[in-house]
């Protein structure tokens, strides 16, 4: 058979090409250490890890995402730190300030202290995080949540909201807590009922918090959750230089819980239903009408006692109680009702005020006003104080959660590498023998085109 000239040049060149991109092929795959250089090379395996390569990537933020909700989480934790020493030292200020021994001049002083320690938690609940971010106003980062607008009186300008990052494909982690939940969403009293006195009292009376005793109890529908302590005080018909004091149990609440329709108790004894609407009670010489004795510090409750035959609701125990001391006089009379919420800026304005206004008198019913006062901001800083200690638990929690979601993701990242390992490194033994091969088998037919590139009949004639 015979081959045309052409045709021998055409097949040599073809095989050399062949065997020049093979090895360039090659010689690419062995520097960038890669099996699949282009999609043609493997199309399933590259499509299998372009698929990895982007969850990778996506790992890989939520990674970044939780560097950085960590982060923001120390900077809240270290200001809620310092909120929690805020609260204890003003705690201790109250301690200080009860202490019966100080007089005005001390009283001042304690009140100068507490000026600075108002600053001080004006400045944490205006704290940026380190972005520049405010950390307590919501989803409102860049409006600063707290403005005063006098002493113990602020303005809320965030909003409700907590923000959010991104930290695992099923998880947006609170990274914030508004400014409301944190500083004014506080309950007053011993967060379920709260004491106070009336400022218009004249006796030495002082209210203590009180105590739950069945929470469920409280909660009962008959319970209007505001009521009244009234005392009245008799001369002794048996001792001319004693007296006998007694109390009532008067329902205050107006109106009905979420109405304006007329509450048909108010003013009306729950002890023995004596409608005050009416009146005082009538006097009677030598009788003190009022239905249940005084006994200074113990329990006033808040129940039928045995003996009491007609009371306003019949079996009536709302599950608490409280106890007055010292001496109170005709007329004074302490309230109870259902927690409310208080802001921490008012109760450091309440503590400064009770400083201000604190006198002594003769009977001593200056003192017990201060004490009254004094209990109250106790209770209300108490409070305070749990609550930061709940979100700054809250605030551990999602730390954890951050440290366990990251050693997730780290192993989710070291998977997906090695699964893109398996589908595009490259064999390197394999890679080497080919390519010696294939340099063998070009050097060959180099050889053999050159060879044959010279025959001709020409050198036979």
């Amino acid at each position: 058979m015979r081959v045309s000239t052409l045709t021998i040049y055409n097949n040599g060149v073809t095989g050399m090409s062949n065997l020049q991109s093979n090895q360039s092929k090659l010689q690419s795959q062995l520097s960038t250490g890669r099996r699949i250089l282009s999609p043609s090379d493997d199309p399933i395996a590259s499509s299998r890890a372009l698929k990895v390569t982007e969850t990778d990537a996506i790992v890989s933020q939520f990674s970044t995402n939780s560097t950085s909700a960590d982060s923001a989480l120390r900077v809240s934790e270290s200001t809620m730190n310092q909120l929690t020493t805020l609260i204890q030292n003003v705690q201790q200020l109250a301690i200080n300030a009860g202490n019966p021994t100080q007089i005005g001049t001390d009283k001042a002083a304690l009140d100068n202290e507490l000026q600075g320690r108002y600053q001080e938690l004006l400045a944490l609940a205006n704290q940026t995080d380190g972005n520049g971010l405010y950390l307590f106003s919501g989803y409102q980062g860049n409006t600063k949540p707290f403005t005063e607008t006098s002493f113990g009186q602020v303005t809320y300008n965030g909003d409700d909201g907590q923000r959010l990052i991104q930290i695992s494909a099923s998880r947006n982690l609170p990274v914030s807590e508004p400014g409301s939940d944190v500083f004014q969403r506080i309950k007053d009293g011993n967060a379920t009922f709260t004491t106070s006195y009336n400022a218009a009292n004249t006796g030495s009376g002082i209210v203590s918090p009180g105590e739950v005793v069945d929470p469920t109890k409280w909660k009962n529908a008959a319970n209007m959750q505001d009521f009244n302590i009234a005392f009245n005080v008799i001369p002794d018909p048996t001792d001319p230089t004693k007296t006998i004091t007694n109390y009532d149990i008067i329902d205050n609440r107006a109106t009905l819980p979420g109405t304006a329709t007329a509450n048909p108790n108010y003013k009306k004894s729950m002890i023995d239903s004596y409608d005050y609407n009416g009146g005082p009670r009538p006097v009677v010489a030598g009788v003190n009408s009022y239905p249940r004795t005084y006994v200074p510090g113990g329990d006033i409750q808040f129940k039928q006692l045995a003996g009491e035959a007609t009371p306003l609701i019949p079996g009536w125990d709302f599950g608490v109680k409280t106890n007055v001391t010292g001496t109170p006089k005709t007329g004074d009379t302490f309230n109870l009702k259902a927690s409310q919420n208080v802001d921490l800026f008012s109760t450091f304005a309440q503590f400064s005020s009770a400083l201000k206004n604190y006198t002594t008198d003769s009977v001593g019913n200056g003192q017990a006003d201060f004490q009254n006062q004094l209990n109250t901001v106790v209770s209300n800083l108490a409070n305070a104080l749990s609550n930061v200690l709940t979100r700054q638990s809250y605030q551990g929690s999602r730390m954890n959660e951050i440290d366990s979601v990251k050693t997730t993701n780290d192993d989710l990242n070291l998977q997906y590498s090695k699964t893109l390992s398996g589908l595009q490194d490259l064999d390197y033994t394999k890679a080497i023998s080919d390519f010696s091969q294939n340099q063998t088998l070009l050097q060959a037919a180099q050889q053999s085109f050159a060879a044959v590139q010279g025959l001709s009949l020409f050198k036979y004639i």
